[in-house]
């Protein structure tokens, strides 16, 4: 009787552990950032990436246009929380409701020197510009 308590006990705690790690695998933002295409709408970022961990900043235009920067992390109860290769932040750039640009933080500064694309730095300063 005890036995059979104790593999109870074992077999509940396992589930329990497996649940935590697979909990976050949907949102694992390394694991799904590829499938994302410029031009894709919030719904679509969401089927892929799953809800956003917070939106990093939002801005509606005098012209009526608008901006909002998503944050996805590896959520702290996954595998991915532990491990470098996939505990990564990445925001994803929405401009009038379009993905526009997505990519690690760091990527969101000055202008790529090896090829010539805008990043999002600038991108918003010529916008303010305009």
């Amino acid at each position: 009787m005890e036995r059979n308590l104790l593999v109870k006990k074992a077999f509940l705690v396992a589930a329990f552990l497996a649940g935590i790690v697979c909990s976050g695998c949907k949102t694992i933002p390394s694991a799904h950032i590829g499938e994302l295409a410029l031009g894709m709408e919030p719904a679509q970022v969401k089927d892929i990436m799953g809800p956003p961990f917070t939106v990093r900043a939002a801005k509606q235009y005098e012209n009526g246009e608008s901006m909002e920067v998503w944050e996805y992390i590896a959520p702290y109860f996954s595998l991915a929380a532990w491990d470098d290769k996939y505990d990564k932040t990445y925001w994803i750039v929405f401009e009038n409701g379009k993905v526009v640009q997505w990519g690690e933080p760091g990527d969101f500064s000055g202008t790529d020197t090896a090829t010539g694309n805008v990043l999002v730095k600038d991108y918003f300063n010529k916008k303010l510009l305009k």
